[in-house]
């Protein structure tokens, strides 16, 4: 069975809204604080005549003994893509992995999902369904950011960023292409890095002096070693192979200081993924990123020298932790003459990244415009040479 969390007003299914910060009702227009709605569950539940149907659905993901997961757990797995696929609401629309069958609990409807999506909706009521039993034990984040961006926002930027490409198709900015965009909840490791640099180099020193006509330059040398320890906190790298690695990067960074103990209430209205990738497959990513931020940290302690030769590097990590956690991002993905395409937003920080396509009509109205411009050029030029030799 696929989760949902009901408003305890009416029982319909409640949504995150970035801009309030809130698990809001589209029907009764109940609006209640993520943190608070088993309380107010609880309170109002205990009034007199109240119905208590809202409130299973709530709990029911606290209980990862109940038997519906266990259930779910045993489908059938079918290599069929999502049905959400479709219908073009899907990130990944090339997704070939295989899929897994859960029960909405609000249609009956069949939720077909990847292996790795933790969050979704029902391609049939549009549902919101957390699949509770996805974001458990080794895959249960530790950390989460919130979406502050809507997706009104989120549309807003992207046709802001569009407007920067002037060859861009006209389908790229289309309805039916920006209803693809996605809100994901991303999974991240996010590193701590401790690093002790050990760098002995040749440095050289040049001195200039003018006297007169002569000038003189002495150049001095010096064995310089570097030691010292770097700790570097909260290094993002996404666990979602199927992601760009770089999209994702040219969208950091997030703040930190908004990160929250992992809490499924703000899942509800977005799709989330648990990794892929776990912290071993990342570690050559981690030393190539953190050997960047070393080169940097050496070239400022050296900037003095006018030469700097290293003669030895012993440096290395002495230490590394990494911290799984859910992260915003507003995704999309457009195919453009059989190549994929992919635009995204930080959905905490408004920090867009993506490459635009090329429309070849655009380009060929162009080349024909200025065919036509230099062939009327031509043509008059030649008009005003045989006016002169008549003349």
């Amino acid at each position: 069975m696929a989760d949902t969390i009901k408003c305890p007003n009416c029982a319909a299914n409640l949504m995150f809204e970035p801009s309030s910060g809130k698990l809001e009702c589209a029907f009764c227009g109940g609006s209640f604080d993520p943190a608070q709605i088993e309380r107010v569950v609880e309170e109002l539940t205990a009034e007199p005549g109240r119905a208590k149907e809202g409130v299973d659905s709530v709990q029911r993901l606290e209980e990862p003994q109940a038997q519906e997961p266990q259930q779910a757990q045993q489908v059938q797995q079918t290599e069929t893509k999502a049905p959400y696929a479709e219908q073009g609401d899907n990130p990944f629309e090339d997704d070939k992995e295989d899929t897994i069958q859960f029960t909405c609990k609000s249609c009956a409807g069949t939720i077909v999902t990847s292996a790795n999506t933790s969050a979704t909706f029902c391609p049939f009521c549009g549902s919101p369904a957390l699949i509770g039993d996805r974001l458990t034990d080794e895959f249960q984040p530790k950390y989460l950011i919130p979406f502050k961006y809507s997706r009104a926002k989120a549309e807003e930027a992207f046709l802001k960023w569009c407007k920067g490409g002037r060859w861009t198709p006209i389908q790229f900015v289309s309805p039916e292409n920006i209803a693809k965009m996605t809100g994901l909840y991303v999974p991240f490791w996010l590193f701590d890095v401790d690093y002790d640099m050990d760098i002995t180099s040749e440095c050289r020193k040049d001195s200039v002096v003018h006297s007169g006509s002569k000038t003189t330059t002495t150049m001095r040398y010096y064995d310089v070693t570097n030691r010292g320890r770097y700790k570097w906190r909260m290094i993002p790298f996404d666990g979602e192979t199927r992601i760009a690695d770089d999209l994702m990067e040219a969208i950091e960074p997030f703040n930190y200081e908004q990160l929250i103990p992992y809490d499924y209430r703000y899942l509800p209205g977005f799709f989330a993924d648990k990794y892929d990738q776990n912290v071993d497959q990342l570690k050559k990513r981690v030393l190539t990123r953190v050997k960047g931020y070393q080169n940097t940290k050496f070239k400022e302690l050296t900037k003095k020298y006018d030469s700097v030769k290293v003669k030895e590097d012993k440096s290395q990590i002495s230490s590394m932790t990494a911290h799984y956690a859910l992260l915003p991002v507003w995704f999309m993905q457009y195919k453009y003459l059989g190549k994929n395409y992919y635009f995204a937003m930080n959905g905490q920080t408004g920090e867009v990244a993506g490459i635009k396509p090329v429309s070849v009509v655009k380009r060929l109205i162009l080349f024909m415009a200025i065919l036509l411009i230099f062939a009327a050029i031509v043509r008059f030029g030649m008009s005003i040479y045989l006016m002169e030799v008549a003349g």
